[in-house]
């Protein structure tokens, strides 16, 4: 469980990114809208990146706990909450460049807990590809809740 001052960081970074991009993004802004001392964020994180990785950890794992067990609403969960994030509609303004290569897949821990969960929900690997890439592409292009509610429902209704 994060502390209040961690949880406050990764709040106002996610506030930051939303409204100035990743770029933009510097740890004085961090510490300074979190209300919360230089000393203490560094003794959260090391730099930038530390910061960035842990509230990108936080959002998969806060996604992962309140998913829906029903596929195809767990598809338009997902969905929604991707298309509708403020941090990623920053990011998608002022840093695509970023964006697109961290949509690149990796050998990453959270890219593997990612495929485990949804190869688990959906029941199929094949099912999973499909819908990660689903998803993946909507970070760049989104969409609005009833085209998450029907697409998410014809891919799991699909012969795969």
């Amino acid at each position: 469980m994060a502390s209040r001052s961690e949880a406050a960081l990764l709040t106002a970074t996610k506030e930051i990114i939303a409204t100035q991009g990743i770029k933009n993004l510097a740890m004085i802004d961090i510490a300074d809208l979190s209300q919360v001392s230089r000393a203490t964020l560094y003794n959260h994180f090391r730099d930038k990146d530390a910061v960035l990785y842990s509230l990108l950890s936080r959002e998969v794992i806060y996604l992962f706990k309140n998913a829906p067990k029903n596929p195809a609403e767990l598809l338009e969960y997902f969905s929604c909450a991707i298309s509708s994030d403020a941090a990623l509609a920053g990011m998608r303004s002022h840093d695509p460049a970023i964006l697109t290569k961290m949509l690149l897949r990796s050998e990453d821990k959270i890219w593997h807990a990612i495929d485990a969960f949804f190869v688990t929900a959906l029941g199929s690997e094949v099912k999973a590809a499909i819908a990660i890439s689903w998803l993946i592409g909507q970070v760049l292009q989104p969409l609005t809740p009833e085209q998450s509610r029907a697409q998410g429902a014809q891919l799991i209704h699909a012969n795969l």
